[in-house]
């Protein structure tokens, strides 16, 4: 849901204490461009250290990912009780008021477009599959950026060919009927993902080596510090790209 658009531009979903995050589609495609190496030599320099590295256990699904994108977050919790006995028929109902009252995708997928990073952690059940290529190919269409899970996702050999940018924990295997819970105010409030907080607008940034989290409010210095560190780390290997005859994006 985009609440205003302009030059690039616009609101994120209310925050549950009523404020807004602006998305800047703009700073996102710079951050796009840059390495996870150059933006944290950068956030050195701004005083933001190993505190805002997510840990290394939160893997790209496949190789060559280059994300970015603002953080829509997302919390969710184990279900208490233990899941009942039933038929196969009790078993689609009980799965459908699951999906419609317990975990309902849409409390999140309703504010998620370009920009975004879905941010999920869901750390208490590894083994529930929290993000499938059903909803991967929802967040596609909707334009996100990407998905990061301190949890588990499967149906991971699909969501490498559609080419849906994931990081994940694990490989889940189960479905997060009568075991993992979305509460409707888990929706963009901070959240603990691979060891560090993320607020709702911070971006969070992945390639092949990883993810760093960027606080908002210091953003737009770190990407122009980012890409003079990549500007001047590829005019210094000009002389032998051109040599052997190689090519760096």
């Amino acid at each position: 849901m985009i609440l205003s658009n302009v030059k690039g531009l616009y609101l994120s979903p209310p925050l549950f204490s009523g404020k807004m995050f602006q998305v800047d589609l703009t700073l996102v495609e710079r951050l796009k461009r840059v390495r996870v190496a150059d933006v944290v030599d950068a956030l050195d320099r701004y005083g933001y250290h190993d505190r805002i590295l997510i840990s290394r256990e939160i893997r790209p699904l496949y190789p060559g990912i280059r994300m970015a994108g603002h953080a829509l977050t997302v919390q969710t919790r184990r279900a208490r009780e233990e899941i009942p006995s039933m038929s196969p028929e009790e078993w689609e109902k009980y799965a459908g008021e699951w999906y419609n009252k317990r975990a309902n995708y849409e409390l999140f997928m309703k504010y998620a477009g370009p920009g975004i990073v879905i941010t999920v952690n869901s750390a208490e059940c590894p083994d529930v599959g929290f993000w499938g290529s059903n909803v991967g190919l929802q967040a596609k269409a909707k334009g996100v950026e990407g998905v990061v899970i301190d949890g588990g996702c499967r149906d991971t050999g699909e969501i490498r060919l559609l080419q849906i940018p994931v990081f994940c924990r694990t490989h889940g295997r189960t479905e997060v009927v009568g075991r993992l819970e979305i509460p409707p105010d888990g929706v963009n409030i901070p959240v603990t993902i691979g060891g560090v907080t993320v607020y709702p607008g911070d971006i969070v940034v992945g390639d092949d080596d990883g993810l760093v989290v960027v606080p908002r409010d210091i953003a737009d210095k770190v990407v122009e510090k980012a890409e003079k560190q990549l500007e001047a780390d590829r005019m210094a290997q000009k002389p032998l790209l051109e040599k052997l005859g190689l090519r760096l994006a």
